[in-house]
């Protein structure tokens, strides 16, 4: 650390910060992670502090300096958090709380250090529940976009498949693409795992921040696929078929194809190997 700081010190600072956020951590526990967005909110810290761990030694190596650069940080996360305090809000004292913690970092132990942990200091902002925001934001449009998808799939296919706003028509079944069908909460957990997947694994760095864009992409794709296959299924075996056991597990097969295809996609540019120091 910075002058060589004691141990005492840096108690105090954590401290601190449980103190300041201490209501918002228990928010999170019992109802932020709790949130069915955001279930893997929880695991989101614990890749962050074994990133950490993993390079410690070289982070232990970086020369020390510019300390002064985690001010800003420190005030305006500070700032947002007797903000969002004020306004009884919930998302975003964790933006405040990623903002201080990075901040401290650069304040204790130098620019050069804050540099090389920025992934996984910023890789925190994906347990930030924001679920209520991207549904207000987004899930409308990922409805649309989900049905136009499946619609235009199942005319290509042959299937008689009418897509009116939210809704495919199919002649005796009709297909209602609601909110918690617009793959938003794949989406969600696929771009946190796609942000992990790109930093891990060896390759340029735009080809890398290309994986990561695609992982949104892949889950709305995937959850027209899902679609697309419930209307075979009630075309072909009836409405029961379409809404039973397939409807209840559908979630999951939208958010392994969307792995899949991201692993795919990975695999044709390259990046298949992962780093040495992860």
């Amino acid at each position: 650390m910075r002058g060589g700081k004691i141990p005492w010190q840096l108690c105090l600072i954590v401290a601190l910060v449980v103190a300041t956020f201490h209501q918002h951590f228990a928010w999170l526990v019992e109802r932020g992670w709790r949130n069915e967005y955001y279930g893997h909110g929880f695991l989101i810290p614990l890749v962050s502090v074994y990133l950490i761990y993993r390079r410690w030694d070289e982070l232990k190596a970086l020369p020390r300096g510019a300390y002064g650069w985690g001010l800003p940080f420190l005030v305006a996360g500070l700032a947002l958090h007797v903000a969002a305090v004020k306004l009884d809000v919930n998302f975003p004292q964790g933006l405040a709380l990623v903002a201080i913690l990075t901040g401290l970092v650069v304040w204790l132990y130098g620019w050069p250090v804050g540099k090389a942990a920025a992934f996984p200091l910023a890789y925190l902002l994906f347990a930030v529940p924001m679920g209520r925001f991207l549904v207000d934001q987004f899930a409308q449009p990922m409805q649309l976009l989900s049905a136009r998808v499946a619609g235009t799939a199942a005319s290509f296919m042959g299937l008689p498949a009418v897509v009116d706003g939210t809704s495919i028509d199919l002649p005796d079944y009709r297909f209602e693409v609601a909110i918690a069908c617009s793959g938003l909460k794949s989406a969600i957990a696929l771009a946190a795992l796609g942000a992990l997947f790109a930093y891990v694994v060896r390759g340029a760095l735009w080809k890398r921040w290309l994986l990561f864009g695609l992982s949104v992409p892949a889950a709305i794709v995937a959850n027209g696929f899902r679609i697309w296959l419930t209307l075979v299924l009630s075309r072909s075996l009836g409405s029961g078929a379409a809404e039973g056991f397939f409807h209840t597990f559908s979630g999951l097969v939208v958010f392994l194809v969307a792995l899949g295809a991201l692993f795919g996609a990975g695999s044709l540019l390259g990046c298949s190997t992962i780093r040495d120091d992860v």
